[in-house]
């Protein structure tokens, strides 16, 4: 039979179709002359890897990617679609990690081999990993000289700006004081080495009538060894005389005299006599303290106020100051006030409680988380005294403060201002 040339050339047609749809697949990573398999590996990015991109193993091109597309996720993720060409099977594990396969930045995927006796089947998704760009690296090895030079140049400028503020005008004329103080510290060194020199020299006379001096004063003691035996012996006889005394005698005299003096002393603390009177009465001690606050208040008001004392028409003082030692006019004149601190305490204390048994109005303040309790709020120092007595019986540590206008001062600065 007599194939026309049509039907020949329609075959050619589709033969050089059929080509060159397969060449087009084999360039797209489809080889339907090969048995292939595909796997899957899902990527954050794949930077620059492309359909076609070669698949590698320990260097030799075992595959290719076929495809690319988003995930159906629809977080941005994209899958990678690569074959494996003939029986080559990747065991579990296996790492597939996109790569710069040389200086121009082509991508391509290396697989790392696990090493594991059971594989992956067809159409899995193996563990996935990017490599840094050659960027990225070239940045890696680059940040640390990077950093080096930004401390050399910060070094050099620290540098710099001392040498610049060393060799400014003011300093070099600063320097050049310095140097001229130090030569002339070297030049009063010099005379003053000199001149001792010349006072060791100069002084050798006086040096060695110094020692004749002594020399003399050796001779002399040595021509006195008779007198200081006669004093020793001396000193024999005053302590021969004192070993004859009768130390017995002496010492039981003195205690004798001591138990005397301890019956004296007893006698005395137990209130006996005027003595022990004037020791052990309490309320003596009040009225003594109270006459000397109003000697105190009249002497002031004396030298205050002489013209109730003191006539004389042809002196005029000036000034015409009272003071009332009365309570009341204290308190309304003077912003001076005075209180009896008992205790403080980090805790909050009842003012009712036991503790505070015998004392009325007791205040409460709180300075800095520590509470404070007083009593008293007086101008009159003297009660305020009499008050610290008391308060001293149940709390030994009790003290006297002094306030002005509410505010707390120094106690012997508001004594003196509350004085005059």
């Amino acid at each position: 039979m007599k194939i026309s040339k049509y039907t020949k050339l329609g075959a050619l047609i589709i033969f050089s179709i059929a080509v060159f749809l397969w060449g087009i697949n084999y360039l797209k990573g489809v080889d339907y002359l090969n048995t292939n398999t595909t796997y899957y590996a899902t990527y954050d990015h794949v930077d620059g890897l492309l359909k076609s991109s070669a698949v590698t193993l320990s260097g030799f091109q075992v595959g290719q990617v076929k495809d690319i597309h988003f995930s159906d996720q629809n977080d941005g993720s994209l899958i990678v679609a690569f074959s494996i060409e003939g029986d080559l099977k990747i065991p579990k594990g296996t790492e597939a990690r996109i790569i710069s396969s040389d200086l121009m930045g082509t991508r391509s995927i290396k697989l790392l081999f696990s090493g594991n006796n059971q594989f992956y089947s067809e159409s899995d998704t193996i563990p996935s990993s990017i490599e840094g760009d050659l960027k990225e690296q070239v940045s890696m090895q680059v940040l640390p000289l990077k950093n080096k030079a930004e401390q050399l140049l910060a070094s050099l400028d620290s540098a710099i700006t001392v040498i610049t503020y060393v060799f400014n005008p003011e300093a070099r004329q600063n320097l050049s004081e310095s140097f001229a103080h130090i030569n002339q510290t070297i030049i009063n060194l010099e005379s003053a080495s000199a001149q001792l020199d010349f006072l060791l020299h100069s002084g050798t006379t006086d040096i060695q009538a110094t020692m004749t001096n002594f020399n003399k004063l050796s001779t002399s003691l040595a021509a006195s060894s008779d007198d200081f035996s006669a004093i020793a012996g001396n000193l024999a006889n005053i302590t021969d005389s004192i070993s004859s005394v009768n130390l017995k005698e002496m010492f039981t005299n003195m205690a004798e005299s001591s138990t005397g003096i301890n019956e004296i002393i007893a006698k005395v603390n137990s209130g006996e006599g005027s003595a022990g009177l004037l020791m052990n009465d309490p309320e003596l001690y009040q009225n003594l303290t109270q006459l000397s606050l109003s000697l105190d208040y009249l002497l002031k008001d004396i030298r205050n106020n002489p013209k109730r004392y003191v006539h004389f028409s042809a002196l005029d003082f000036g000034r015409n100051v009272y003071i009332n030692s009365d309570e009341s006019d204290a308190a309304g004149n003077s912003p001076y006030t005075f209180k009896v601190h008992l205790i403080s305490s980090p805790d909050r204390l009842n003012v009712n409680s036991p503790l505070f048994a015998g004392f009325s109005q007791v205040e409460e303040s709180e300075i800095s988380g520590v509470y404070n309790y007083s009593i008293g709020n007086t101008s009159d120092i003297t009660k305020t005294y009499q008050l610290l007595e008391k308060a001293q019986a149940n709390f030994p540590d009790a003290s006297i403060i002094a306030l002005k206008n509410g505010h707390r001062v120094k106690l012997d600065k508001a004594l003196r201002k509350a004085s005059k």
